[in-house]
């Protein structure tokens, strides 16, 4: 999937957050992240964010994976005009997670329900950042007393399949 827009969101009706995904080929996935799964999943994208996803050479370009739109505005608004749901128009709630390293250095993502609908897609260090400082964000706003910042950090040694974060149920 190629990401066009991505947006983080407060659904205070649901306690939950709303990751908006927009694809280049007019696709719309939402999915809603609960306290819960972040708090389990933010050590692991912080890790792949300062250490997997950190390996670019100075001076070197970054490889864009292939679902990486160019950096955006977090002023733009989140355009939802004609989106088709391949998932559905229900968001998926994702209790299941789980991040792998790709070549690149790249960083799959991939959320979902038990033995249901899921969604994956691939950062680059960009990317990476920007989803980082939404949830960052969208967290601080739902005041959820999270402070992510304060979550201990797994060792920054390089992620193997072993050190990826299990599924988060």
């Amino acid at each position: 999937m190629q990401i066009q827009q991505l947006q983080v969101a407060y659904d205070a009706r649901a306690d939950r957050l709303l990751l908006r995904i927009a694809t280049a080929q007019r696709e719309g996935i939402n999915v809603l992240l609960t306290r819960r799964l972040i708090k389990a999943l933010w050590p692991g994208l912080q890790r792949m964010l300062n250490s997997h996803l950190a390996k670019a050479a100075p001076g070197m370009p970054v490889a864009k994976p292939k679902d990486a739109a160019e950096p955006g505005s977090f002023q733009a608004p989140f355009d939802d005009n004609n989106l088709s749901h391949p998932l559905g128009a229900e968001p998926l709630l994702a209790t299941e997670s789980r991040l792998e390293p790709i070549e690149g250095p790249l960083c799959r993502v991939m959320l979902g329900e038990t033995r249901a609908r899921q969604v994956s897609f691939d950062c680059d260090q960009n990317l990476m950042q920007a989803l980082c400082a939404m949830i960052r964000g969208t967290v601080a706003k739902a005041e959820w007393d999270l402070s992510l910042d304060k979550l201990p950090l797994p060792d920054a040694a390089t992620p193997t399949p072993s050190d990826v974060p299990p599924t988060v149920h």
